[in-house]
């Protein structure tokens, strides 16, 4: 990989000892000043296909811009010189962040004309210099991903495809909830929500603690009565509340601040009364502590889970776990 802040100083030198701007520069390069910019400070390269032509304007050569020769750089100066240069994707992988996302995926089509399919540890490499709808084609054709490797893609891969994976593991009982946590993030409460009925019904419910700040007041499906989360068996009921509180009635929430709401929730739950309509109105720490209240008093969280942070989610399932 490329020291990006040896190159930034480079080019800084460079452009300077040429008694040139930024501005200068960038015209000269047709780029904006803003990139030029970036490019000194180390925060972006130019892509391969401006190099030469950057090299050309400063006067020096590619080895003196990156500083010294390694792989990555003999795989980029051998890009940059040759249109058409022979190189695996695996070395294409190692200088991504300058090659354009149009050359990978030629490359990638070339690849898979030639051997018929691309190995998950090179689509890991290539994933986040791909063009999206490429990668998620890929990873919906890959015979043996499992949660495991989809940890590593995910992040770059669109939920609609993740839906897809997640639905095929479901079918071949091939998923693993000890990996589930690192892919949540990137998907849709409903498949999350699908994950988690399947740990349930696998014998792998100790999961769903990791999982569920990503699930969604749906937590779990209201016909799922008892759930062992590894502590005895927990009642989780999801229900709809009906009436509405008559101190929310009473007041326009709008109104109040932040604490002033909490008050009238805390109320509202000792006398029995539906909380929900306050949840938007109030501090995250203080529907923490509703939620506790709530399940001290033996009644449903789940309408609280979507206004936590997920410490507070973490700690209070934890709590519904030793009940």
């Amino acid at each position: 990989m490329f020291d990006m802040n040896k190159v930034a100083r480079n080019i800084k030198e460079a452009r300077t000892k040429m008694n040139m701007t930024q501005m200068n520069l960038a015209d000269e390069m047709g780029v904006s000043y803003q990139a030029v910019s970036n490019w000194e400070r180390g925060n972006s390269m130019p892509d391969i296909s401006k190099l030469p032509e950057l090299c050309k304007i400063l006067n020096i050569s590619f080895e003196e811009l990156v500083g010294e020769k390694t792989a990555e750089t003999e795989i980029a100066e051998k890009l940059m010189q040759e249109e058409e240069a022979e190189v695996t994707l695996e070395e294409m992988a190692k200088v991504g962040h300058l090659v354009k996302p149009e050359q990978i995926e030629d490359k990638v089509n070339e690849t898979i004309e030639k051997k018929g399919a691309i190995p998950f540890s090179t689509l890991v490499g290539l994933a986040p210099f791909m063009d999206r709808e490429t990668l998620d084609k890929l990873a919906e054709e890959l015979a043996d991903v499992d949660m495991r490797k989809l940890c590593s893609i995910a992040p770059f891969l669109a939920k609609e495809t993740l839906d897809k994976i997640v639905d095929k593991l479901i079918k071949t009982e091939n998923l693993d909830g000890k990996n589930v946590i690192s892919v949540a993030p990137f998907m849709a409460k409903s498949t999350v929500q699908k994950i988690a009925e399947y740990l349930i019904s696998h014998g792998q419910a100790n999961h769903l603690i990791a999982i569920a700040p990503f699930m969604g007041k749906d937590m779990f499906p209201s016909s799922i009565k008892n759930i062992d989360l590894g502590a005895g068996n927990v009642r989780v009921s999801v229900q709809s509340t009906g009436s509405k509180s008559t101190n929310a009635e009473a007041v326009d929430l709008d109104d109040l601040d932040e604490d002033e709401v909490a008050q009238l929730a805390f109320r509202a739950l000792e006398q029995g009364e539906d909380v929900e309509e306050y949840l938007d109105y109030m501090d995250e720490d203080d529907v923490a502590e509703l939620a506790r209240r709530a399940l001290k008093a033996g009644k449903d969280i789940a309408i609280f889970l979507d206004y936590m942070d997920e410490d507070d989610v973490k700690d209070l399932l934890l709590q519904v776990t030793r009940k």
